[in-house]
């Protein structure tokens, strides 16, 4: 199937895939080819997309996944490739949203789900 990871600023993947897997409000899901039109929306999470034995990990902020007519689209708010991810960055804002009274829940969801990517894939 051809997939597309969009941001607003910039393509992250754009071409063909074996498997997607994603994260929902719910918990993670996949698609393979062949899956059912779908329209799901996406908690900050880890992106992975695999293609012709290569897998290919990303993590996003949230957004939107559509399937439909042999492909599928993901739509995110902000997106980084695993490689892209600075792991002492993301330690010093977790630090520094852990000590900030009025932490977000949105960024620290986020931050977390950066360093489990760089944990699990990394």
């Amino acid at each position: 199937m051809r997939c597309q990871l969009r941001s607003a600023d910039r393509t992250l993947y754009d071409g063909d895939a074996s498997l997607v897997v994603a994260q929902s409000p719910r918990g993670e899901f996949a698609i393979l080819d062949g899956h059912a039109p779908l329209i799901a929306v996406l908690a900050p999470g880890a992106i992975r997309i695999q293609d012709a034995g290569q897998e290919h990990v990303y993590v996003c902020r949230g957004g939107t996944l559509r399937v439909g007519d042999d492909a599928t689209t993901l739509l995110v708010e902000s997106a980084l490739a695993l490689d892209e991810i600075d792991a002492e960055s993301v330690h010093e804002q977790l630090a520094a949203l852990g000590a900030s009274e009025d932490s977000a829940a949105d960024d620290e969801e986020y931050l977390l789900a950066l360093q489990a990517a760089m944990e699990r894939h990394g």
